[in-house]
């Protein structure tokens, strides 16, 4: 009987404590000799769980300490598997928790008196564990009635159901620590009798669910078990039970090698056992692979690189210590073990054991290990673990940390029949070193996969602590969402990470990327911009092989990224533009236009098709737009070199798209006497372009009259340059798989959208002789002939400076001009700081005044200062704010359309990309940033009253006013 198997009694740690329980056992313990009574006093003394444990079945524990221990767990596993079958849930979840009850009291008398070895105990808790899931099991199948043509087995439903649990992790290795949750995958097979085919999904995932909440609901009799179903295939996307063929090909196509581990314990505990046996024996290809290439070795060996395990490194702080997943813990020695086995278990047979202790002693049979270290983590697993029982036996609690304080350190020493603290201490820190040193040689001649700042594991279902606390040193403020996201792209949740390749490269590839992320100004945007880009990946092999053999690629990419999230987009859906950063110095010279010709030139000439040209045109251009775009974002270029180079970008591609639309023209209608040009107004024409802007066209032509063209199918000149317009305009705008190059606004021609696409030279001159209203006049002080004809580029050249030089009334020119920003500002008031193009007193405004003083002189000028003294007569109160504030409005719109593709909202917006905007407003924060806007604002509208809203008529003002 247990009570005459006493070998170990605890010494007293709180007398007090102690006499209660003796006191409120009353008579109980009168027929039993001293030493029973001192082992109660002493876990009365040191666990208030067990204390109540104890009192709570005081009746029955003259019974416990007069049995066997082996026919007490008996009962119990009986008394649990029998509460299926009874009356009503409150009676079978009463039963249940009774019987747990009675295991636990057995157990923890048994392994604290002696009379039973820490890892006997841990395998009738997991008997235990069997035995309870059978009972819930049953009590789920009763409550339900078959749906196929077989009824389940009245005496025992769970017989032959179809529905099989597979216990996981210590609990499949029968290894289950006094307090532990346990890990169970639910499977089932559709075509088993019982289930009946179509419903079969619906009645497991039904029982699944049952069992979680027989087992774990917490009633006034306690719980059972906390019950994990996370260890199931894909749990973020499978339901809480799994059909075995969906299991075999989950494993199949994305189990990963911590998956492999995992079922290197599994065992099949309850319901149809035939079935988990089956399952089990399918999937021994999958965990015990007889051959092994370099990278699978390679990600198998990462399992345990990833924890930070340098030799004679930090000393270990005992308060505190995790002993499952701290240095020196537990858990190294079943990696040690469990990675051993993943390697040599394909091709010996003797070492696919479950439990750690006959692992490690076969590795030793089979010389992977020394007689010596055998010896030492044998005996170090079993005192840990012993160590682990105790301080979850004190309060029922899963946690496998040593106290924080020393009045708790010395009650566990206590409980642990320690004669001090202090030599507790010794001892334990002792074994923790010498494990850890074990366990470190694993890694001398190896690549670590965690930084300086400690682990950085992601394997399994939940966060490792020793990583979270890794991520919090290296900087992430949400290092738990980190984390997830990590173990997420190492489970294949992005399409990137879902072949084995990919995630192997990832594996290794993981500290460098997060110690380059934690080095941006906020970690945790730049982690999440990588993210973004990762998430919009079609595959990852071939990102992640370049980002290991050329780690700066990704300096540059997290740092481009972080603050232009419209990059981390354009990245993620083209791919060749990471490789553009690989063939270029960084940063690279910025080409001149012969430069970019003769470069767009050779991709048009290796292109054969005319489609092959369009998207080589479209590649290039988003190559060169993405080299300014980054540039620019990361301050290495200025806002007017930026613009110049994105006008010099389309001013080639125009240039060289004409040609390319000629060439199809001719191909059919042939050709046709005369010439055509091609004007750039807008940002285009003042080469002012951002990196979102469109270009505003005009398309003038001259051909003899009555001309025609040669070809097949020919053409008057006035359909023939419409078609080659509407060509060319195609080749500028379609969307190929490309993309497409620019949007073209071609309102802005003569008679807007209701005019002619192409228009001859004389119905231009008509037009802006008698026709052009003002604005579009304004117009055309930014246009710029960007290709075509040279003698008809001289013509139009020479004709627009005629058209801006003609005298003009001031006072109508400026009530006109003021009309039309009234008109805009209806049309697109902005109330949104940071939108300086449309804001009243913005970019519009300064190029109304602009636009206002060329006509107003018939001279046109670039916004400087000499020519605005001299041309304008502009004062310089007036001059130097506004000169000051253009460049000011041009920086804020050129880098909010380079970083976001629109306007800047610093709601939403990261702290690299707040940053970089009011540094690029020259000033400290972004409420600095802000204030300069404002007053900005309004000494731009002073300027443009003080200009144009001084001329107008003012009975004229008067009602437009009104």
């Amino acid at each position: 009987m247990l009570a005459h198997r006493i070998s170990k009694v605890p010494p007293l740690y709180d007398r007090e404590a102690a006499m209660r329980l003796i006191d409120g056992l009353g008579e109980e313990l009168t027929e039993f000799d001293q030493q029973v009574k001192d082992l109660i006093a002493g876990i009365g003394s040191a666990s208030p769980y067990l204390s109540r444990l104890i009192l709570s079945q005081k009746s029955d524990l003259g019974l416990v300490l007069k049995s066997p221990i082996d026919e007490t767990i008996k009962c119990a596993c009986t008394l649990a598997e029998n509460a299926g079958g009874l009356d009503g849930r409150d009676a079978q979840m009463k039963a249940l928790r009774d019987a747990k009850s009675l295991a636990a009291l057995v157990v923890a008398l048994g392994e604290i008196s002696g009379a039973l070895s820490t890892m006997a105990a841990a395998e009738m808790l997991s008997d235990f564990a069997d035995a309870a899931l059978t009972g819930a099991l049953r009590a789920s199948l009763n409550a339900m009635k078959p749906k196929g043509s077989a009824p389940f087995d009245a005496a025992a439903p769970e017989r032959e159901c179809g529905i099989a649990i597979i216990a996981m992790g210590k609990h499949g290795a029968r290894e289950l620590n006094y307090s532990s949750d346990i890990d169970i995958i639910v499977l089932y097979d559709p075509s088993a009798d019982p289930l009946g085919g179509e419903v079969a999904r619906d009645i497991a995932v039904s029982v699944a669910k049952d069992i979680v909440s027989l087992m774990q609901q917490q009633t006034a009799d306690g719980y059972v078990f906390r019950t994990d179903l996370r260890l199931r295939p894909d749990p973020g996307v499978s339901a809480a039970a799994v059909s075995v063929n969906a299991a075999e090909v989950y494993y199949e196509a994305h189990g990963q090698n911590w998956e492999r581990a995992a079922f290197i314990k599994a065992r099949a505990a309850a319901g149809d056992i035939a079935l988990g046996h089956r399952f089990l024996q399918a999937l021994r290809p999958f965990v015990w692979r007889k051959y092994l290439d370099f990278a699978a070795l390679e990600d198998i060996h990462s399992i345990k690189r990833q924890i930070h395990a340098a030799k004679g490194g930090k000393e270990i702080e005992f308060f505190g210590h995790d002993l499952k997943t701290g240095h020196g813990g537990i858990r190294e020695i079943e990696f040690l073990a469990q990675t051993q086995q993943l390697i040599l278990g394909g091709k010996n047979i003797e070492l696919r054991t479950q439990r750690t202790l006959d692992t490690l002693a076969g590795l030793n049979r089979h010389h992977h290990l020394s007689e010596a270290v055998l010896k030492e983590l044998t005996e170090a697993y079993v005192y840990l673990r012993e160590v682990e029982h105790r301080i979850q036996m004190i309060n029922d609690e899963q946690t496998h940390k040593i106290p924080a304080n020393e009045d708790d350190v010395a009650r566990l020493a206590a409980f642990l029949g320690e004669e001090s603290s202090s030599q507790f201490q010794t001892r334990l820190t002792t074994v923790l070193q010498s494990t850890h040193a074990q366990f470190a040689e694993l890694f001398e001649k190896e690549e670590r996969l965690s930084t300086d700042a400690g682990s950085l594991i992601f394997t399994g279902v939940e966060n490792n602590s020793e990583t979270i606390a890794s991520l919090s040193a290296l900087g992430f403020k949400r290092p738990e969402a980190v984390s997830d996201a990590v173990r997420g792209w190492h489970a294949g949740s992005l399409r990137a990470t879902r072949s084995t390749r990919a995630r192997e490269l990832l594996t290794k590839l993981t500290p460098k990327l997060l110690e380059r992320l934690a080095a941006a100004s906020d970690p945790d945007d730049a982690f999440i911009a990588f993210e973004r880009f990762l998430s919009r990946l079609p595959s990852g092999v071939q990102i992640f092989s370049m980002f290991a053999s050329s780690p700066e690629i990704f300096d540059r990419l997290s740092q481009i990224m972080t603050v232009a999230p419209s990059l981390g987009t354009d990245l993620a859906k083209r791919r060749h533009l990471v490789e553009a950063l690989l063939e270029h110095a960084w940063p690279p010279a910025l080409p001149n236009e012969e430069e970019f010709s003769r470069s767009l030139c050779a991709r048009l000439d290796r292109a054969q098709s005319h489609e092959e040209k369009l998207n080589a045109a479209r590649r290039w251009a988003s190559e060169e737009k993405f080299q300014i775009s980054a540039q620019l974002v990361l301050g290495l270029i200025s806002t007017d070199v930026a613009a110049s180079s994105f006008s010099l970008i389309a001013d080639v591609v125009i240039s060289l798209m004409l040609p390319v639309a000629q060439a199809e023209m001719e191909a059919q209608h042939g050709t046709i006497e005369g010439g055509l040009v091609v004007v750039g107004l807008g940002r285009l024409g003042s080469r002012s372009m951002t990196a979102s802007s469109d270009i505003d066209l005009i398309f003038i032509y001259d051909a003899p009259d009555g001309a025609m063209s040669t070809g097949e199918k020919p053409l008057d000149s006035v359909r023939y340059f419409a078609r080659l317009v509407r060509r060319i305009v195609t080749a500028l705008t379609a969307m190929t798989e490309e993309g497409a190059l620019y949007d073209v606004d071609m309102q802005l021609r003569p008679s807007g959208g209701a005019g002619p696409a192409a228009v001859s030279k004389a119905a231009f001159v008509r037009y802006f002789t008698s026709d052009a209203w003002t604005w579009e006049v304004m117009a055309l002080t930014k246009a710029r002939i960007i290709a075509g004809e040279s003698g008809l580029s001289s013509f139009v050249e020479e004709e627009v400076e005629r058209i801006i030089s003609r005298p003009r009334s001031c006072r109508a020119l400026a009530n006109d001009v003021h009309d039309m920003r009234q008109r805009i500002r209806d049309a697109k008031a902005t109330k949104w700081r940071w939108d300086v193009k449309n804001l009243d007193g913005g970019l519009t405004d300064i190029d109304f005044i602009h636009q206002f003083l060329q006509l107003k002189t018939g001279k046109r000028f670039a916004l400087s200062g000499d020519i605005l003294t001299k041309s304008a007569n502009l004062s310089t109160p007036m001059l130097e704010p506004l000169l000051t504030i253009s460049v000011l409005f041009e920086n804020i719109i050129q880098l909010s359309r380079a970083a976001t593709g629109s306007t800047f909202k610093p709601e939403g917006s990261g702290i690299a990309l707040k940053e970089r905007m009011h540094q690029a407003c020259f000033c400290e924060s972004m409420d600095e940033a802000e204030k300069l806007i404002e007053r900005s604002q309004s000494a731009v509208k002073d300027i443009y009253a003080r200009v144009i809203e001084c001329e107008l008529d003012s009975e004229e003002s008067g009602e437009k006013r009104k």
